[in-house]
């Protein structure tokens, strides 16, 4: 009797390196935000990548080294895009809108990136390694008091404040929705950016 051939082999597709690195920063931004950073572990991130822990360090020489990446993209990507915005040419209310647009469709779009954030800042502040992320922050907030600062010279606002107390009342009702937003309720981020951009300007 003739015996039956083996299967053949199936040949495992070799996943793209910047898929899969993608995926680990978005594991780890997520049990960072979920567990904390002192509780989550290089394990708990390549379990949830579905990768080896010691193919994981294939990409990543540490935990640290995981949240220098996760924060160099997040505020690398805020930083350009708060830039474009500002930097358009659109009236200055726009500009302030488009700002908050922006903000809640990030929270909608990645909120644990946001969280890791948030949670880290005061953390991070003077510790080596780490200094792009004061830097990268202060050139951030620079952008939003301008923004806001040509807007109310505009006249736009109905109330004359500081703007420092107007940024960082802005700043915290925008940012601080991370807290309590979810993408899956009914009024989704544009439509909640409009409500707070209504409650701002004092317009109806």
């Amino acid at each position: 009797m003739t015996p039956e051939p083996a299967p053949a082999r199936r040949m495992r597709v070799r996943e793209d390196p910047a898929v899969r690195r993608q995926a680990i920063l978005d594991s780890a931004a997520t049990l960072f935000a979920r567990r904390g950073y002192a509780d989550t572990t290089v394990r708990h991130i390549a379990d949830d990548a579905e990768i080896q822990s010691g193919s994981l360090y294939h990409y990543f020489a540490s935990k640290d080294a995981l949240l220098e990446a996760v924060l160099r993209e997040f505020l690398a990507d805020l930083a350009a895009a708060t830039e474009a915005i500002v930097g358009a040419d659109a009236p200055p209310r726009q500009r302030v809108g488009d700002l908050v647009r922006h903000a809640l469709g990030l929270i909608a779009e990645r909120p644990a990136w946001v969280l890791t954030y948030q949670n880290e800042f005061l953390r991070l502040v003077g510790q080596p390694g780490f200094e792009f992320v004061a830097e990268q922050s202060a050139a951030i907030e620079a952008a939003w008091v301008r923004a806001l600062s040509e807007s109310a010279d505009a006249g736009d606002f109905a109330v004359d404040v500081p703007v420092d107390v107007r940024y960082r009342l802005v700043r915290d009702a925008t940012w601080t929705a991370v807290r309590w937003y979810r993408a899956d309720e009914a009024a989704d981020a544009a439509a909640l950016a409009e409500h707070y951009l209504a409650v701002f300007y004092g317009t109806h």
